[in-house]
């Protein structure tokens, strides 16, 4: 029978030595809901990261809103809350060169973190324009008052019941602290991120 080498046998221990894919973790106690707080909750985290939040109790208003907050700068809007005004539209003929002179983007969120104020984008919010949300200067995101869950556990939990490809949290406006150690809003991305929250948090 033919010798078994050291690397032979180092490899049969490390494909032997699997952990165990059944965990038994209690994470019960993260699932606690706090749904009448998380309205709330999200919008003092937001505010802590800089951002701004709006409450409208329905959306009859929206396009008016929104308009306010564009304030007769170049936008896209992928939400079509905003008809009759000229938005940007990406159908293929346009260089993504040219993308940069956008300065408003305005997109529907998935989902809206409260223990954050994050918000989940994912290519159908983005419609596959995975750059719009972090080369503009102002960012604008819809949610809806019942997208929004107490905590990131939560988040995961739901982002596995939906198709989902690529996607990101925002929580924010583009900070960074490396320019002589001072706080910088908008150096790599968005100078402002506005949240609108769209219902009652009665209906929660």
């Amino acid at each position: 029978m033919k010798e078994v080498n050291s690397r032979t046998k180092i490899l049969y221990r490390i494909k032997e030595n699997k952990p165990n894919d059944k965990t038994n973790i209690d994470l019960g106690q993260f699932f606690i809901d706090d749904n009448e707080n998380s309205v709330i909750n999200f919008c003092e985290n937001l505010v802590d990261n800089d951002g701004d939040y709006l409450i409208l109790d329905r959306a009859d208003n929206l396009q008016e809103v929104l308009l306010k907050e564009i304030n007769g700068r170049s936008f896209a809007d992928l939400t079509g809350n905003i008809v009759d005004h000229q938005s940007w539209s990406f159908n293929g003929l346009i260089s993504p060169k040219k993308w940069s002179d956008i300065k408003v983007s305005i997109i529907n969120g998935i989902i809206g973190v409260a223990e954050n104020g994050a918000v989940w984008l994912d290519d159908d919010s983005m419609q596959n324009i995975r750059t719009l949300p972090f080369i503009v200067d102002h960012t604008i995101f819809i949610l809806n008052v019942k997208q929004i869950v107490p905590t990131m556990h939560h988040a995961y939990e739901a982002l596995g019941k939906i198709k989902t490809g690529f996607g990101a949290f925002i929580a924010g406006p583009s900070k960074t602290g490396d320019i002589e150690q001072n706080l910088i809003i908008g150096a790599h991305g968005p100078m402002s991120h506005l949240v609108i929250i769209v219902g009652s948090s009665d209906s929660q």
